[in-house]
């Protein structure tokens, strides 16, 4: 009886190991994700995305070592936010699985297309960087704004920003979060709409909207974090 019983506990602890890890993992995701995400959008050059011709611009004033940080902000937001976004949804599946399985559907699919707006802030950089840089005004103009790139940017605006809302309110009919961090990744949503419509796109209104995410997440990571609590485990009954 106690070898089969210390060979359970070790098949058990050996199951429970990667598991654990993957909560972990996923729990960096969830609020690494948007804190990057944060991050490049604070370090990015101002007056950004208005016309090639100020794009340009504002990257050649810009300080080297702060534009190229919020390019590997950007670049690392992009792997982590949609691993964030599977992992809210899997917090909140046992009580509200068709909300979690939307928002997590909507936010993958959302962020996606922020590795190709990552590599359109990059293309900038390098304009910027070229012999006569202000003459590339119109070929970025013809990139950013032509059909595949404005394709990325409604996907990308209509998928991640609903996806907060749902994964919001999933979340607290979970009663995973407290009301507060719930109701910060939902308010981020709208803020960030706000952002992209007001005249001037403010960034201010858009550093808010993600530091709301930013303060929700961070329950939601340390609720992912708890080896043993996650849904998976309480479900199959696991000694983890």
């Amino acid at each position: 009886m106690s070898v089969t019983a210390t060979a359970t506990s070790t098949t058990s602890t050996t199951t429970c190991r990667p598991r654990q890890l993957l909560h972990q993992l996923t729990a960096v995701s969830v609020v690494g994700g948007p804190l990057c995400f944060w991050l490049g959008g604070l370090l990015s050059p101002p007056a950004m995305h208005t016309d090639g011709a100020q794009t340009i611009t504002a990257n050649a004033a810009a300080n080297p070592a702060t534009n190229t940080a919020h390019l590997i902000a950007f670049f690392a937001a992009s792997f982590l936010l949609p691993v964030s976004v599977v992992g809210l949804a899997r917090l909140s599946w046992a009580r509200a699985p068709w909300l979690s399985t939307l928002g997590g559907f909507t936010g993958v699919v959302g962020w996606i297309p922020l590795a190709a707006l990552t590599a359109l802030d990059a293309s900038a950089v390098a304009m910027a960087q070229m012999p006569g840089s202000p003459s590339y005004g119109k070929l970025y103009d013809a990139f950013a704004y032509g059909p595949l790139m404005n394709a990325f940017l409604i996907v990308y605006i209509i998928g991640h920003l609903a996806a907060y809302v749902l994964l919001g309110i999933a979340l607290r009919r979970a009663r995973v979060l407290p009301a507060w961090a719930a109701w910060a990744m939902v308010a981020s949503s709208p803020l960030t709409m706000a952002m992209f419509i007001l005249p001037g796109n403010p960034v201010t209104v858009g550093a808010i909207a993600i530091g709301l995410l930013v303060a929700g997440s961070v329950p939601a990571a340390r609720a992912m974090a708890r080896a043993g609590t996650a849904p998976s485990d309480r479900e199959q009954g696991g000694a983890c």
